[in-house]
């Protein structure tokens, strides 16, 4: 009798790795830069079949199928690190800013630079060193770079990481170090407000040459985060791409040793920061639900991938669960408030070990305020973030919310 010997492959193997696009060749599978460390990856893809029904003269009703429009979706979930999350911020918010801790080197540029170049003409180069952070411009349209070789001349020279905004003459430069603030809002202007894209891998141990699915053009629609104080704070992310290839070279796993983040560290802030005397103690559920449109469009232009994946617009709610200690939940929904909330957390370290996560929600709406009686009497809150300058980034206009992470990432 012959023994049949077959072949598994164990979930435990399976990983997800996320590159960003650049502008130029969006679409195009990238490597990825970054590992997303997942609970679960769920990738689907979806080809549109179209049916051959016509009468014939005859009892059959099927006569052919013919390939139509393809597409993927492409979800995953899993606890929060605060160094990879970045990624999908970027990708669902689009305007990005980010400035480091003041390290070594100081110039300013002699010449204007596009988004998109690899070096820039500086007035001395004293200072700064291959494979160090630089960052350009400040503010809210500050960017940072990595150089990718040793400075010459007057040039400063980052092939792996463009400017993603146009460079003034006489801009600051300067050499930072960890930690470095990563804020996202919502872009409004660049780009027709379409933010940047990404290729998700997914090695499976299964598919092509090298084991793993890419998925271009990944855009996010929507990820919901929930902080159950006795949890770990998580997330749940969908998206749209173009459907699966085979990676064409070996793809790196290129996972971080960040830990995972519990939920009791959060302070939540209502009418206020989450600090001082709008500091709120009696939150025990949170959950912030960010979804966007995403849409995606075919044309008569001789390929079944969409001719191009629309961003439009953006929504926030969120929930609460508090202890009644006092009436004010109801107050705010009654009186019409609209009050700041905040919701941050900080492991409370310094330096390259820091990492911390902010949600600003300037002006908040409350929409439903009811009584619980669970264990202890509860009040159950929904809210809706509204469109305010404050929270907008460097595109100008609004934003309902603005997240700010600390870490060792020097960009995304």
């Amino acid at each position: 009798m012959t023994t049949l010997v077959g072949t598994v492959n164990p979930v435990a193997l399976e990983w997800l790795g996320i590159g960003r696009e650049p502008a130029s060749a969006i679409g195009v599978p990238v490597p990825p830069t970054a590992t997303l460390p997942v609970e679960k990856i769920e990738p689907d893809e979806k080809y549109t079949f179209l049916e051959d029904k016509t009468l014939r003269g005859m009892m059959a009703s099927l006569f052919s199928v013919t390939g139509g429009t393809q597409s993927a979706d492409v979800n995953f979930g899993g606890p929060v690190y605060l160094d990879t999350i970045g990624h999908v911020l970027l990708n669902l918010l689009g305007d990005y800013a980010v400035v480091g801790t003041t390290g070594t080197g100081t110039t300013t540029t002699t010449a204007p630079a596009v988004a998109g170049a690899t070096t820039l003409s500086v007035t001395a180069i004293t200072g700064f060193s291959n494979g160090q952070a630089v960052q350009v411009g400040a503010g809210n349209t500050a960017q940072v770079v990595v150089l990718s070789s040793a400075p010459t001349g007057t040039t400063l020279t980052f092939t792996g990481t463009p400017l993603r905004n146009g460079v003034a003459s006489a801009a600051t430069v300067a050499g930072v170090v960890a930690p470095f603030t990563h804020t996202f809002s919502l872009q409004n202007s660049g780009n027709q407000g379409q933010p940047p894209t990404h290729t998700l891998t997914h090695y499976n141990g299964i598919s092509g040459t090298y084991k793993a699915n890419q998925y271009a053009y990944w855009c996010c629609s929507g990820v919901n985060f929930n902080m159950d104080a006795e949890k770990l704070f998580t997330h749940e992310t969908k998206g749209m791409a173009y459907i699966r290839q085979p990676a064409v070279a070996p793809v790196t796993n290129n996972f971080s040793t960040v830990p995972v983040y519990p939920n009791w560290r959060f302070a939540v802030g209502i009418g206020g920061p989450a600090s001082g005397g709008t500091l709120v103690n009696d939150v025990t559920l949170a959950s912030l639900d960010i979804t966007r449109t995403v849409k995606g469009f075919w044309t008569a232009n001789g390929q079944q991938l969409p001719y191009a994946f629309g961003r439009n617009d953006i929504a926030v709610s969120g929930k609460f669960t508090e202890l009644a200690a006092n009436d004010n939940p109801m107050l705010e929904l009654l009186n019409n408030t609209q009050p700041q909330i905040q919701l941050a957390a900080t492991n409370g370290l310094t330096g390259a070990a820091l990492l911390a996560i902010t949600f600003n929600m300037q002006v908040a709406a409350y929409e439903t305020v009811k009584l619980a009686n669970n264990d202890m009497i509860e009040y159950e809150s929904t809210f809706k973030p509204v469109a305010n300058a404050t929270n907008a980034g460097g595109t100008g206009g609004q934003s309902p919310i603005q997240v700010v992470i600390q870490n060792a990432v020097p960009t995304y």
